[in-house]
């Protein structure tokens, strides 16, 4: 593709310099520069892109995107200044990267983001339709099987993100479900990429250090349904959240259309009863005048609203709404969300999930005291260089649900642990500070009996602890399961 035609959407003034190259990559990585590449330049919290250009130029860049003037001695190099480089660049990404799947799904939130698109991959799968999902988990491609993402992100930077559905278009893929985070819309990742359906989960305290206040965090999760939502598409949004309730009075004059879904409050599709179950719970659907009772093999009234918000999606995309809901009941747990951990000696339960907010902690612990016949403990910790406000929060969470309290490390990243770990303990002073997550998991299943119930918290399907600098291999359910084998070995 030649610079021209990748710019001639770009509404901005520029020079070509004369030339006209044809265009072999487009990144914000100047190592990844080559002859013929188009070098985006951020200024970041780290690192400042602009510090890159020569040394893009150098590796072969044509075209630099940069936020502020920047003098480029080299010949015959276009350069585009502009204020909003961002969302420039997520355009350039959309232009170079055009192919993705016909049907476009975004789901944003603070909680459930990967359960509701997981779930509607399931449904979408059941019913043999070519469905990728991308997002926490990496990309779920239509074989159903997981692979990483180039980047730890939920929403990948805007080259990644382009690059990878287009991949998966090129693989077959018809059907896509993404999670959009609320940093990815707040850094314009998004920008130029129309989707058919957007939906809401809800939204609670997290994220505070990057958004300043909820009401720029939930300004930063309307953009998809803004910017993104197609006309004609569709918002589907779970009012039983105050800020769910403040999204939909917000979109009521586009020219959408606008689903609601809700448990306690009237809604469009309405989760009317819900009854947990050993196996997961029987669940009521009432929807466009009909009445669907079922059974899924799900915990908790929060997942099983995420699954009803699956199937809403998957009708909203062009599937029957008998088949949508009536695939609930075939729905498998999603890795690391209220996964249970099985073979504690005594029959003690064990569930593994990512819960890392306020809110999601406080469902968990919720569903997990009302199933619990004995003692219910929690192991968790909270991650270093994010929210500090949300820890002595979660602490009272854990104090007024649980039994015993083992506060650990999360990913401490660059943040003293010991100190994160005090900032939990000043509001359950009673916990047990343990600063290895392995230590703390195995103390918490060895002291388990009959009837009680362990939650570990924060980490989820994350196979990886950050330390420091350092990266290291850890996967809470692989260190549960190890803890019960030692266990079992010592009752043998």
């Amino acid at each position: 593709m030649h610079l021209s035609s990748l710019l001639s959407h770009i509404h901005l003034d520029f020079d070509l310099q004369g030339n006209d190259p044809d265009i072999t990559v487009v990144t914000s990585d100047s190592r990844a520069c080559k002859e013929g590449a188009v070098f985006a330049a951020f200024s970041g919290s780290h690192l400042d892109g602009h510090d890159f250009i020569a040394q893009a130029i150098a590796n072969g860049a044509v075209c630099i995107l940069a936020e502020r003037e920047v003098k480029i001695d080299t010949a015959g190099i276009t350069l585009i200044v502009t204020s909003n480089a961002r969302a420039i660049f997520a355009q350039i990404c959309g232009q170079f990267w055009p192919a993705r799947p016909d049907m476009i799904v975004g789901v944003t939130g603070t909680n459930g983001k990967t359960s509701t698109c997981q779930y509607l991959h399931q449904i979408w799968r059941k019913s043999a339709w070519a469905a990728t999902s991308m997002g926490t988990l990496g990309i779920t491609g239509i074989d159903g099987h997981i692979s990483p993402s180039k980047e730890e992100l939920t929403t990948q930077s805007a080259e990644h993100f382009f690059a990878a559905i287009a991949k998966q278009k090129a693989k077959g893929s018809s059907h896509l479900a993404f999670e959009a985070s609320s940093h990815g819309l707040a850094q314009n990742r998004l920008t130029g990429l129309g989707v058919n359906v957007a939906v809401f989960t809800n939204l609670s305290h997290d994220h505070l250090d990057f958004h300043g206040d909820m009401e720029s965090y939930f300004a930063a999760k309307v953009k998809l349904f803004d910017d993104n939502l197609l006309e004609g598409g569709t918002a589907i949004i779970n009012i039983d959240d105050s800020y769910g309730r403040k999204l939909a009075e917000h979109l009521s004059n586009r020219p959408i259309v606008l689903w609601t879904v809700a448990k306690d409050q009237p809604a469009d599709f309405r989760m009317s009863q819900f009854s947990l179950q050993p196996f997961g719970a029987d669940i009521t659907i009432d929807a466009r005048g009909e009445r669907y009772n079922l059974a899924i093999a799900l915990s908790g009234q929060p997942q099983a609203i995420n699954a009803v918000m699956a199937a809403v999606a998957a009708h909203a995309s062009g599937l029957p709404l008998q088949d949508s809901i009536g695939a609930l009941p075939s729905l498998k747990a999603v890795h690391g969300r209220m996964e249970a951990i099985h073979g504690h000696p005594k029959g003690a339960r064990i569930v593994v999930d990512y819960a890392h907010t306020p809110d999601a902690l406080r469902q968990a612990l919720d569903v997990l005291r009302q199933e619990t016949s004995g003692k219910l403990s929690l192991v968790f910790g909270c991650g270093g260089d994010r929210d500090s406000e949300k820890r002595p929060e979660m602490g009272r969470i854990a104090a007024e649900f649980c039994d015993h309290i083992y506060v650990t490390d999360d990913n401490p990243r660059s943040e003293d642990p010991a100190l994160i770990r005090e900032a939990i303990c000043s509001a359950c002073p009673n916990a047990e500070n343990i600063d290895s997550r392995d230590d703390a998991i195995k103390q918490a299943i060895f002291a388990l009996d009959t009837g009680d119930t362990l939650l570990i918290a924060g980490k989820g399907h994350e196979m990886t602890q950050t330390i420091g600098t350092e990266t290291l291999p850890f996967d809470d359910r692989a260190q549960a399961r190890a803890a019960i084998s030692e266990l079992v070995g010592q009752e043998a």
